[in-house]
């Protein structure tokens, strides 16, 4: 793993250590998708690891997502 592979990676997940603690921020996601599109526009990771953290960060809001709607519904 190069430099600059291990350091996007590491910046990447950091960030989704944080939304898997459920920090629901929009700027977390925001910085989570830039991160991601940085790193693959940079070279930094390839399109396989690209699309695995896109879907990752989709399942995370789609969960985050439903826990909202479960709350909300709750107070019905």
């Amino acid at each position: 793993m190069s430099r600059k592979h291990q350091i996007a990676v590491e910046m990447i997940d950091s960030r989704f250590v944080q939304l898997s603690a459920g920090n629901t921020s929009a700027q977390l996601h925001a910085e989570t998708s830039m991160a991601i599109e940085m790193a693959h526009a940079l070279g930094a990771i390839d399109i396989s690891e690209h699309r695995q953290y896109v879907n990752r960060q989709d399942r995370i809001l789609d969960h985050q997502h439903q826990v909202l709607m479960q709350k909300l519904e709750s107070f019905q």
